[in-house]
């Protein structure tokens, strides 16, 4: 007892960080029965049956992030208190983990100062844009968490070369790993890395030998094995994906660099650019004579750290001045960077966002994630050589927590987001990322989840759409990637999606139909495996007016067979008369032009000159087909991927991979068998699925090593005390 009493009275301004966090979380609690949604970026929702189709389609290392939100969703916590996990899970952990770094690398700070300083790398106007912006309640920005423990851990192992300090930072890196399921975020650590490492030798924190040299060649080497499970299963994908972003117009690329560029006053007040978030956007009408208050409070950080600066020479820790140093440096590249092709580094940023591969870093965020962790602890730094003046600087300190006022007055996303003008009601505002998804959406769930045939769910009709396949359902407020997606065990065919028939909009044509004749939708959806079609009534007007007679003929007609209407939606199935199977036997390959007479002219002959295989799902990426005496194309009903790949397993086990992979019925997967090959069964797979499973394996391996090691050192250290005691 007397030891929890000692620990809780020398760690008592840890607690009470962590008891203003959770006020924090507290008083920001989300409406019940509301969820997350709108733009890019969704919450998750149904996580307890959608994770295993999320580890299988393998986005990134982000599954391991969305573990955490299936445990919770498989304890019965729901949809909306999950939303306030998201929000603690990312303040308590910045907090923490910023503490871990000012305890690994000043030995002599007061835990008010710990404490202040923990806080502001948790509350601040970055921290609070990824809350009141669309992407804080997703995977996106974990990575944030573990900026300064890894940080510690790295100048902690340069200074030792303690390789359980190395150990430790391989465990926090591969808990990281979320973070970099956009592998922008991986080149930037890297480049924040890099920097950091050239500015402690160059400001001699470090001396550069050869045995600095070989830890980082060894860190560097195992770094990359422990998260062999997310980078290799990236590789394949990124191959094409960071090729095609280069190779792209050059203009979009220029458009994109002068739209996102950060001034160098916006990037210390850590203000987002477009000057759509607090302060800037003020919703306090009763106190609207505070808002210049409040901006000029955001400088405050970066005022500090400038009279930190002129006073370096009075720096009591000569250590601590030279990592501020270290660190004011990396803060001034870092800030160029993000002037991007703005005065007065236009050229040489010109330059460096053209070689190829950093343009992946043309985005804001993929820089400024970094630079809350650079204020903040060179405010650390500052605040730490000036203690006599402490007083004073908890004063400032307290005044810089409370920069991000929202936090602690509350109801983020319900009285202040992006999406709607301050003093808006977030229940009547046309748009808002907090959406309350109808109930009937989720009746049909046991009607299209007990289907347990391999298919589709086809969405009609257009709605508004910008270009990145996004839906608009007006009727609940919501704009964005589909959320509904989620509740149904079978994927979303979404109507502006053109990444089947590369930039064909076959609902946008279907809409604009006025011949009389439409049932080559139908065929066109039946072929592509939709065995449903969701009608939303409650997209966009206009379209659902154009497209609502149309749906009515056909299903007159007998061509659909409805299932069920509510105000939302009409829920259809496809006959098989118009269905293929997901994957099936092709006499002839047919060739498809991207448009409606195309598709009329060549389904029956498809249709008859195909059969459906008999294949067993492995996991949603893998599949087993039965030849049973086939000689025909075998056809895959997901968009043409060179990544997918078919082999053929003959009657003696061998694999042998199937070559001619081609475009079928102008957007599937298509090989061609030869009638000479004999064969048991045809194994299709998505590549890298299979290499993430090797993946997962050399990071397991790697883990296991790391453990050993650290485990045999300390059992090596214990011995020899044990000797030289006896």
């Amino acid at each position: 007892m007397k030891k929890v009493s000692s620990f809780s009275k020398e760690n008592k301004f840890y607690f009470l960080g962590l008891l203003v966090l959770v006020i924090v979380v507290f008083i920001n609690l989300f409406p019940r029965g509301y969820v997350f949604g709108g733009g890019d970026s969704v919450q998750f929702i149904n996580i307890k049956n959608g994770f295993p189709w999320l580890f299988f389609s393998w986005n990134g290392s982000t599954s391991l992030f969305y573990l955490i939100f299936y445990f919770l969703g498989w304890l019965g916590v729901s949809d909306t208190t999950q939303l306030s996990f998201y929000l603690g899970i990312f303040l308590i952990g910045s907090y923490a983990s910023f503490d871990a770094f000012s305890r690994l690398i000043f030995l002599k700070t007061a835990g008010s100062l710990r404490m202040l300083s923990s806080l502001f790398y948790a509350l601040n106007l970055f921290t609070l844009f990824v809350f009141t912006g669309n992407l804080g309640f997703s995977y996106f920005f974990f990575l944030y968490l573990f900026v300064p423990v890894l940080v510690g851990l790295f100048i902690k192992f340069l200074e030792s070369g303690k390789f359980i300090i190395g150990a430790c930072f391989l465990v926090f890196i591969l808990l990281a790993s979320p973070g970099f399921g956009n592998p922008a975020f991986a080149l930037s650590f890297s480049l924040l890395f890099l920097l950091l490492t050239i500015f402690l030798i160059v400001f001699r924190y470090v001396v550069l030998n050869r045995s600095l040299f070989f830890n980082l060649i060894i860190l560097v080497f195992l770094s990359f094995l422990i998260n062999m499970f997310w980078i290799l299963p990236m590789v394949p994908q990124m191959k094409g994906g960071v090729a095609n972003l280069y190779s792209g117009n050059a203009v979009d690329l220029n458009w994109a660099l002068q739209h996102s560029s950060s001034p160098i006053y916006l990037t210390l007040m850590l203000a987002h650019p477009t000057k759509e978030y607090f302060p800037y956007d003020f919703p306090y009408q009763v106190v609207m004579f505070l808002k210049k208050f409040f901006i000029f409070l955001s400088f405050l950080p970066a005022i500090f750290i400038l009279t930190g600066t002129i006073l370096l020479k009075k720096f009591k820790n000569t250590q601590e001045k030279k990592l501020f140093l270290a660190l004011f440096a990396v803060l001034i590249a870092l800030a160029m960077l993000l002037v991007k092709v703005g005065y007065p580094f236009r050229e040489i940023n010109n330059f460096i966002f053209h070689i190829w591969g950093l343009n992946t870093l043309r985005g804001v965020e993929k820089i400024s994630i970094y630079i809350p962790f650079l204020l903040a602890s060179m405010v650390l730094i500052t605040a730490n050589n000036f203690q006599k003046y402490k007083k004073w600087i908890t004063w400032i300190l307290i005044l810089i927590v409370f920069i991000p006022l929202p936090f602690f007055v509350g109801k983020i996303q319900q009285n202040i987001s992006y999406r709607f003008p301050s003093g808006s009601n977030f229940q009547k505002y046309r748009l808002s990322f907090l959406v309350k998804i109808p109930q009937e959406y989720y009746d049909i769930q046991a009607i299209i989840n007990n289907n347990e045939e391999k298919s589709f769910i086809a969405i009609l009709p257009k709605t508004k759409n910008d270009g990145s396949g996004i839906s608009d359902f007006p009727k609940w407020r919501f704009y964005g990637d589909d959320i509904t997606k989620y509740l149904y065990d079978k994927q979303l065919i979404g109507a502006n999606n053109k990444n089947f028939f590369k930039g064909w909009y076959f609902a946008e044509d279907f809409d604009k139909d006025s011949s009389g004749k439409y049932e080559w939708i139908v065929k066109l959806l039946g072929m592509m495996n939709s065995r449903y079609i969701i009608f939303h009534k409650d997209a966009t007007e206009k379209y659902v007016e154009m497209a609502e007679p149309k749906m009515r003929l056909l299903e007159k007609e007998g061509v659909i067979n409805k299932i069920q209407e509510n105000n939302y939606f009409i829920l259809y199935s496809i006959p098989n008369k118009f269905f293929l199977s997901y994957i099936s036997w092709q006499k002839v390959d047919i060739s498809l032009e991207s448009n409606a007479s195309s598709i009329s002219n060549n389904f029956e002959k498809i249709k008859e000159n195909s059969r459906a295989a008999d294949f067993k799902e492995v996991n949603p990426r893998r599949y087993e087909v039965a030849t049973n005496g086939e000689a025909n194309n075998i056809i895959l009903a997901e968009p043409f991927d060179v990544n997918w790949k078919a082999y053929i397993i003959d009657v003696n086990g061998k694999q042998k991979e199937i070559q001619t992979h081609f475009l079928a019925r102008g957007y599937a997967n298509g090989w061609k068998i030869e009638k000479s090959t004999l064969k048991e069964k045809i194994i299709i797979e998505y590549f890298p699925t299979r290499l993430l499973f090797i993946g997962i394996i050399i990071s397991g391996v790697t883990l296991i090593v790391i453990f050993g090691c650290v485990a045999h050192i300390k059992l090596y250290a214990k011995n020899t005390r044990n000797n030289k005691e006896n």
